[in-house]
């Protein structure tokens, strides 16, 4: 895949439910694109810190295939903008034991069931996360944030959706999510 900078915004849904959503779509004409489980496993090492550089390196494993994919910082003002990287790889196990070797070591995995909608250049997720509830992501490749942030608020009121716009990854919502439980056990 070629590098993109991808511009979405992720909101945590309050109403209506992801079905519930998900029903007014299809109703409302959106095309499916598929349905799948995706499992991140998120990397770090001791001679690169991704929680300061504001990185990830991880592997996605999905109904459909293995992707490894390297994600730079946030570039966006609004919207949670960075650049990304992707390739195709055929073996995860393997590709772990590589990274392994080179000092990189799995520190969080992810596993959300994902729902693909497409609204014209719009691609709408629907994300049920394991540990963290129910989320949207939209997203438009390669265009402006100010054509994004138009569209989620259009998106948001014609759906009459209350939601609250999240810039952090899932992998830094857990990251929060496991740090608030550990300290509040001591």
């Amino acid at each position: 895949m070629a590098d993109i900078i991808e511009r979405e915004v992720k909101l945590k849904l309050e109403s209506p439910t992801l079905t519930e959503l998900y029903d007014k779509l299809l109703n409302d004409g959106m095309q499916l694109i598929k349905k799948e489980t995706e499992e991140d496993i998120y990397f770090n090492s001791e001679f690169r810190d991704f929680r300061k550089t504001d990185e990830a390196l991880r592997i996605r494993k999905t109904d459909s295939g293995i992707e490894f994919t390297y994600k730079g910082p946030k570039i966006g003002k609004i919207s949670k903008s960075r650049e990304e990287i992707t390739v195709n790889v055929n073996n995860a196990d393997n590709l772990i034991k590589i990274l392994e070797k080179l000092g990189f070591k799995p520190v969080y995995t992810v596993v959300k069931n994902r729902i693909f909608l497409k609204d014209g250049e719009f691609i709408i997720c629907l994300d049920s996360v394991k540990d963290l509830g129910e989320f949207i992501e939209i997203e438009i490749p390669n265009s402006t944030e100010e054509k994004l942030i138009e569209y989620v608020n259009l998106f948001l009121k014609k759906y009459k959706i209350r939601a609250t716009q999240i810039k952090k990854s899932y992998l830094e919502l857990l990251v929060s999510k496991n740090e608030e439980n550990n300290s509040n056990s001591n």
